[in-house]
């Protein structure tokens, strides 16, 4: 038997004993009540609620960290950001639900533009005393966007705002010229996939590689509330261009 059959019967036993097993506690059963998390500047704490969705008792461990850490570990995270997560450690019951309060210290963070963390949750199932179980963490992460006071600009028109150029030499350049994050999917051009996910920062940009000549650029963005709005652009060959949004309410993309 070769080395690839090998390896997908092993994975195929392996899923199978762990469906199979006999104290196998439910993992995977607790939800935030979003994909992202906006901190407005205006206010001095913003949050989120955990819902534990399974009839079982489990933990969750909370934490943030700079989104220059890719590990998130939690004993390795910077103690110099200027926010207070609590509760840190929570106890959920059967179908119980937990707030998560993120507070922010008054200093610390840029003014002119928007700021980028991690939040952590780390799911632990409780082990019962006397039970053969196998117990599996399950650790979820979402973007948390700290957003100044005053602000210029309105987040709703990011997508609208970036600034897309062609060169068959250097490729397909965007950049984003506002305070705000865009949170791309799906980056086409000519309905060839570029990239499936594209989080560009403040001030931010990125290069795909050259194409021989494109005539439409297409996307999805993100909305604060992490809903799809599509985009579409035509090309202009030699010359910096936008896209628009084909319409106000979310739906799959269509041609321009």
């Amino acid at each position: 038997m070769n080395r690839p059959i090998l390896l997908i019967v092993l994975v195929y036993l392996i899923l199978t004993a762990l469906i199979s097993w006999p104290g196998l506690k439910a993992f995977g059963a607790v939800s935030l009540t979003g994909t992202r998390l906006i901190f407005d500047g205006r206010f001095p704490e913003t949050s989120i609620v955990v819902t534990n969705h399974s009839a079982h008792q489990t933990l969750i461990q909370a934490w943030l960290t700079d989104a220059r850490d890719e590990e998130g570990n939690p004993g390795q995270t910077r103690s110099d950001l200027p926010f207070v997560l609590t509760p840190h450690l929570s106890q959920l019951d059967g179908h119980g639900r937990q707030t998560l309060r993120v507070l922010y210290q008054g200093e610390g963070m840029p003014r002119d533009k928007e700021s980028l963390l991690h939040l952590y949750v780390l799911e632990i199932p409780r082990r019962e005393q006397g039970k053969n179980q196998l117990s599996i963490a399950v650790r979820r992460r979402i973007n948390v966007f700290y957003r100044p006071d005053r602000l210029a600009g309105d987040p709703a028109e990011t997508a609208s705002l970036l600034r897309w150029t062609l060169s068959a030499h250097s490729g397909l350049r965007v950049e984003n010229p506002t305070a705000f994050h865009a949170a791309l999917l799906d980056v086409k051009l000519d309905g060839v996939e570029l990239t499936d996910h594209l989080l560009l920062a403040p001030g931010a940009s990125q290069t795909f590689a050259p194409a021989p000549g494109g005539r439409r650029v297409s996307f999805s963005a993100l909305t604060d509330y992490g809903a799809p709005r599509a985009y579409c652009a035509h090309v202009k060959a030699g010359e910096p261009f936008s896209a628009r949004l084909l319409n106000p309410v979310p739906q799959p993309l269509k041609e321009c």
